[in-house]
């Protein structure tokens, strides 16, 4: 039976190319821009707008991979199934086992970033027992089905692109007249840089979450690829246009070590209601 068929055990196919997006775009801006800012500018200085940047394409080839793979294969399991078929049931297990790991380490980093924003409005509860509620929701989330739960996202996903756009759109013409400081821009030279896109590149890993739901997207060839490089390129702009304005709002002395970075940037410059929402 060739891998475009469909076998009697297969997942039903709802997710259009707006979920696939969803499901990209929702793991991949999270932390990365909240949280991360100050410390890639503790590493790299004003030069981290670079590396969200640099690390956004060399996410590219990797990405293009899990389209063409996802296309060509679309079964539950992701990077489990791919290698599977190419190295034998002791390959995927490897890959699921690495792959489980990272995930719980980019999860853990991105409920601490969850925990310090929750602070600001007041629920201020201790990060393990924050961590523990918040992955039963989205652990609840996923267990409903890939519908439901990726409608779900898709509404938090709305509302988190048009707070983004309303920060860039409200940040962009401070840049130029700000607090911040962009000299000199390679305060921390070449190795600076490069650290700062290893610490970056973990941003991108939501990415490939939907090669694990590839058995579930209508129309695979088109909808995977098309929702990937489009999560991608929106990605990697809102990365480095964020990390602009941050770099620019905020004075470095004040940036580095920031748990929120984000809010206080929009704290110099949006009304109170928009400084709330991010």
């Amino acid at each position: 039976m060739g891998d475009n068929e469909k076998s009697p055990t297969s997942l039903r196919r709802s997710l259009g190319l707006g979920h696939v997006f969803v499901i990209s775009t929702g793991g991949t801006i999270s932390a990365g821009l909240f949280f991360l800012p100050s410390f890639a500018a503790a590493k790299a200085g004003p030069s981290a707008i670079l590396a969200y940047l640099i690390a956004g394409l060399l996410a590219l080839p990797a990405m293009l991979s899990v389209a063409e793979l996802s296309t060509a294969m679309p079964r539950a399991g992701g990077l489990y199934y791919f290698l599977a078929r190419a190295l034998g049931p002791a390959g995927g297990t490897v890959t699921s086992v690495a792959t489980w790991l990272s995930l719980v380490m980019k999860d853990a980093f991105a409920l601490v970033a969850m925990s310090a924003y929750l602070a600001l409005i007041g629920i201020d509860l201790p990060s393990k027992l924050t961590a523990v509620i918040l992955i039963a929701l989205f652990t609840l989330l996923n267990i409903v089905g890939s519908k439901t739960g990726v409608s779900i996202q898709l509404a938090m996903v709305g509302f988190l692109l048009v707070v983004v756009v309303w920060f860039l759109a409200t940040g962009m013409p401070e840049v130029g007249n700000a607090a911040g400081d962009f000299e000199p821009f390679f305060s921390k030279g070449s190795e600076g840089l490069i650290a700062a896109i290893g610490l970056v590149f973990v941003s991108y890993g939501g990415l490939t979450k939907v090669a694990s739901m590839a058995e579930e997207v209508e129309d695979p060839s088109r909808n995977i690829p098309l929702g990937v490089i489009l999560s991608l390129f929106v990605s990697t702009v809102v990365y480095t246009l964020g990390m602009l304005v941050v770099v620019a709002v905020i004075p470095q002395s004040d940036l580095y070590g920031d748990l929120a970075p984000l809010h206080t940037a929009a704290e110099t410059y949006m009304p109170a209601v928009g400084a709330g929402f991010v």
